[in-house]
Order: C-alpha cells, then structure tokens, then sequence
C-alpha cells in the first residue's frame, strides 16, 4: 500500500489565487485503482436563509430573497396589505411546485439533499448523478406542469367572475387594485401573477430552472456531460445578461434585479466547471503518474536495464518500449539483445564517482554546467527514490 500526496495551485474564475488541492491516493497497485478527492471551500448562498422545516422527508430553506421581494412590492403599491398577500401567495406558490417536484422525485429514487427557496424557484444543495439526469428531468418537466395547472386555474376563476385583463400577463409587474376591490379578488389576482411569473422563472433555459435541467438533460444526450455543461452555464449567462441590459434599457427594475440574481446563479455555475475542467485534467495527468509510478517501482524491485535518454552511452539500447495492458500489467517490446550490459544504477553510481572526485580534487569551480546538471539530475532521483520507498 503506498500512497502519494501532490498539491497544486489552480487560478480560479473571480476567486484570485487560491489553492485547490487535489490529493491522489494509489490504492490496490494490483488493479490499479485510483482515488481522487478535492478540498475547496462550498459555495455561499446567494443570501441569508431561513430553515422552515420538512417537505417530504427533505430539508427545506427560505431565502431572505422571498422577504425582500414581498417588501419591494409593499413598498412599490404602497399597500402593506398587498405586501403580506403577495408573501403568502409566493410562498405557498413555491411550496406547490416543490411539493411536486419532490414526490416525482422521490418515486424515481432522486434524494437531492436540501432545498432552497427563492422568489424563481429551488436550488438543490447536491447536483443529481449522472444516472439520474433523465428522472430529474422529468419531475422538473411534472413541476412545471404543476406551475401551469395552477395558472390556468387562477385564469379560469379571474374568466369567471370578469376580473381578467391583459395587464396580468405583463411579466414582473404587479396589478393595481381599486378602493371597491374585495379581499377575494385582491387575492385571486396577487395568487394568478405570482404563479405565472413563478412560471416564466422556471421557463428560463438554464440550470437550476426546470426548463434549464431539461435542456441540459437533451445536451447530455448528445455531448459530453461537462461539454453539456458548459453549454448551458455560458447560455444561463448570455440569456441573464440580456435580461439585465433590458432592464436597464426599458427602465424595468424588477426584471434588473430578478435577472441580476440569475446572473450570480450562471457565474456559480461557471465557476464550477471551471473547476470541474481543472479537476479533469488533473486526473488525467495522474493517471499517466500512476503508470509512472508503476512502472519506476518495477525497476526497483527488478534489475533496471532501461537506458538513461541522457547518457549518450545508453542511445544505443534505446531500441524498446513499453505498453500497459489490463490483464498483463506493463509489457516489454525490446529488440536489444541479452547481453549483459551495465544497468542504470550502475552508469548512476560510475557518473556520480567521476564526478564527486573531480569535485574533491579540483573545487567546484572546476565542474562544467553540464557535470553540475548530472549531478543535480541524479540528486534529485535519489531522493525520489528515497521518498518512494
């Protein structure tokens, strides 16, 4: 059982320079099987939250976001009433489409650890495996069904009673009430705008809305899981920044603040596959590690008749190679023949004796840049080896 530690320095996106370390853990050298874990710092939430309880058997946390909403609108109608409708209505809004979700969810076997409540839907504390992608997607699609099934039951009872009007349908914009308005049509028409502009929200095409889970699920398909990945975080980015420059362009400053939060959700998103592309690479690299590592330790326990590339004497035994194969582990091809010629060791230990007793009879002075680079060269694997062993 050996074990190697390696800690790399990466420069992730909008964090300067901090380490994130890759600890590479050899385990079972007979089957070659490779451990990789990371240790980073978890992302914050966008704010502050509140745990609320249950849903399902599923922890479940309200944003401060849902407060802050339901107390711009008060302050925008200037109506503390329609401020503690438009809460209620938001939160119960969220509560029907969650509950949905989670029971899709929990049918298909998905447990996504705890959930986030905010004004545009949910954020799950662990991302889904990838196995699991087509079930997430469908309670995401069994969501928004439900999103809709409650608009078009809001807009059937406003048809009835002849409370409709287009103004309704306006995204982010809340109704003006009359004096000789009831508290029944006050709620009715607070209940349908928050459940179709939680609708439009869901209908945002990228992760963690419910039509961006689906549209990723389609690139998935198709593409690598972290080209799919980056697809849908770079278009979350595009389509937030639109949404921000609108905004600012049609003096709308509920879609600027709404799409502003949306934009920090797509930068976290990015962040993570950046870091997720790192993560990748540097598996990669430590794979070839890995074989290097089996391979060196083979020569140390075997008689080591590899050429140095760097000894101009062993150019002419450069004749052979190596493949790994699963059932035969490292594999030998040579051409050379069975002669017995001076192993690697051996040429070491000569070099080093030439060297160090040029070095005690004449100083250093007298070393050339190329003796010095020998030397350091065979410093440095000695204590590799030392270490190794």
């Amino acid at each position: 059982m050996k074990r190697l530690a390696v800690e790399l320095p990466f420069r992730t996106a909008g964090s300067g320079f901090f380490p994130v370390f890759f600890r590479f853990v050899i385990l079972n050298r007979r089957h070659r099987r490779v451990r990789f874990s990371t240790m980073r710092s978890s992302p914050e939430s966008l704010v502050a939250s509140l745990p609320i309880g249950t849903l399902l058997g599923t922890p479940v946390r309200l944003s401060g976001l849902v407060l802050v909403t339901a107390f711009a609108a008060g302050w925008q109608l200037w109506d503390p009433v329609a401020a503690v409708l438009l809460l209620t209505g938001l939160i119960c809004a969220l509560l029907v489409q969650n509950v949905v979700w989670l029971a899709a969810s929990r049918r298909a076997g998905i447990y996504p650890g705890s959930l986030l409540l905010w004004p545009g839907g949910r954020v799950c504390s662990e991302p889904p495996f990838p196995q699991d992608l087509p079930a997430h997607s469908r309670s995401s699609l069994y969501a928004l069904g439900a999103s809709l099934l409650s608009c078009v039951v809001l807009l059937g009872l406003l048809r009835q009673q002849d409370l409709f009007s287009a103004d309704l349908l306006l995204p982010l914009t809340l109704p003006s009430s009359a004096p000789t308005d009831t508290f029944a049509t006050r709620c009715l028409r607070l209940g349908f705008v928050v459940n179709w502009n939680l609708l439009l929200a869901s209908l945002f095409p990228a992760r963690p809305q419910d039509l961006g889970q689906i549209l990723y699920v389609f690139l998935c398909r198709r593409l690598p899981h972290l080209k799919a990945r980056t697809i849908s975080a770079r278009l979350g980015m595009f389509c937030s920044g639109m949404c921000v420059l609108s905004g600012f362009v049609f003096g709308h400053s509920s879609l600027t603040a709404f799409a502003a939060f949306l934009t920090l959700l797509q930068y976290e998103e990015l962040r993570r596959v950046h870091e997720a592309t790192l993560m990748e690479r540097a598996e990669q690299r430590f794979r070839e590690l890995a074989q290097l590592l089996d391979f060196e330790d083979t020569d140390d326990s075997e008689e080591d008749d590899t050429p140095d590339p760097d000894d101009p004497a062993g150019i002419l035994f450069n004749n052979s190679f190596h493949f790994h194969s699963e059932s035969e582990g490292w594999v030998t091809l040579t051409t050379r023949d069975e002669e017995s010629r001076p192993t690697r060791d051996d040429r070491d230990e000569a070099e080093l004796d030439r060297i160090l007793t040029k070095l005690h009879a004449h100083g250093q002075q007298s070393l050339s840049a190329s003796e010095l680079g020998i030397l350091n060269r065979l410093s440095q694997r000695f204590r590799q080896r030392k270490v190794r062993r």
